[in-house]
């Protein structure tokens, strides 16, 4: 492969992550997701199971 070609690809990719993390942070962030979020958080605190 040419050196033109890698560093498109290379550029591409760096784009796709870019909107990928910018989509997580939005869902995670937006008002209406706010009580799912907190759900998730207390997950670590719940002591179903394990050697809690």
């Amino acid at each position: 492969m040419s050196q033109s070609l890698i560093s498109l690809l290379l550029n591409a990719w760096l784009v796709v992550a870019t909107v990928f993390f910018v989509a997580i942070v939005w869902l995670s962030f937006r008002p209406s997701a706010r009580a799912r979020m907190e759900r998730h958080a207390r997950i670590p605190f719940e002591g179903k199971g394990g050697d809690q």
